[in-house]
Formats: C-alpha cells, sequence, structure tokens
C-alpha cells in the first residue's frame, strides 16, 4: 500500500502535540488540522491565512472573527475556534484524525503512528517548540520514509 505524505505529517504533529503537554483529543485535533494546514496553505502566507480564516468565521459560522483564539496553538501557528484548531474553513476534532484514519485501517494507522513516535523521540524540545526548526529537522528528513507498507 501506497502511504502519501499527509497520514504521516497527520501521526508526526499528533505525536509531537502529545509530547508537548496536549491531550489526546486535542493532539488528534491538531495533527489532521496540520496536516491539513501543510497541504492546502503551503505556499500562503501565514498573514494571509489568518486573514482568509477569520473572513471564513464570519461568513460560515457567523460569529466575529475575534472570537478566534490565536495563544492556545500558538506553537503549530493555528487558530482556535470553539477551543478546538480551525483551518481553512473548517474546525478540526479528534474526530476528524480517526475518520481520516479509518480507511488506512488499524494496521497501517498503527505503522504510521509507531514511525511518527520514533522520529519525535528524537527531536528535541526546543525543535518541537519551533514550527520552522521542527519541518526543517523533523519533517523534511523523514518525510519520504515509510512511503509504502506491504
Amino acid at each position: 500500500m501506497r502511504i502519501n505524505r499527509f497520514p504521516k505529517m497527520a501521526a508526526l504533529q499528533y505525536k509531537r502535540a502529545l509530547r508537548l503537554g496536549f491531550d489526546e483529543p486535542h493532539a488528534k485535533a491538531i495533527g489532521i488540522a496540520e496536516a491539513t494546514k501543510y497541504a492546502i496553505f503551503k505556499n500562503l502566507s501565514y498573514k494571509r491565512r489568518v486573514a482568509s480564516e477569520k473572513e471564513a468565521v464570519v461568513k460560515k459560522y457567523k460569529k466575529p472573527e475575534t472570537l478566534l483564539d490565536t495563544t492556545t496553538y500558538e506553537i503549530f501557528k493555528l487558530q482556535a475556534l470553539d477551543g478546538w484548531p480551525f483551518v481553512g474553513d473548517k474546525i478540526y476534532t479528534d474526530e476528524d484524525y480517526d475518520k481520516y484514519f479509518m480507511k488506512w485501517g488499524d494496521e497501517v494507522k498503527s505503522k504510521i503512528e509507531e514511525w511518527a513516535e520514533e522520529i519525535i523521540k528524537k527531536c528535541d524540545e526546543k525543535v518541537l517548540k519551533s514550527e520552522n526548526k521542527f519541518f526543517n529537522e523533523c519533517w523534511k528528513p523523514h518525510r519520504d520514509e515509510l512511503s509504502s507498507i506491504e
């Protein structure tokens, strides 16, 4: 089975969030939100992404943009709405993580999460707390590993 980068990024960010002290449900939400963020916004600046997300909150959720929390998930450069990560125009929860991995099956999910756990164990806490350092030192060197599972 071919494994693309999205599930690997989701699992890696999930394990990163756990190591940084987030509880299981929020760590899973962060994992899937981070993978989505990288997939959608890799070529969009943080400032432009934040502006587009504020617009979505007003249009889709009929809430004032000021309800977006920028401190809860600051390490991940994610905004929060109602206590959960908000990316693009969607609130992400642990259920989104679990639903995504359902299509891979438990065995594949476990292998991907084990792979992520091994990488996170080797990452320094300073690196885990920096989005750029994490991307360059923990993600880039490993992103093409585990490209298939038999």
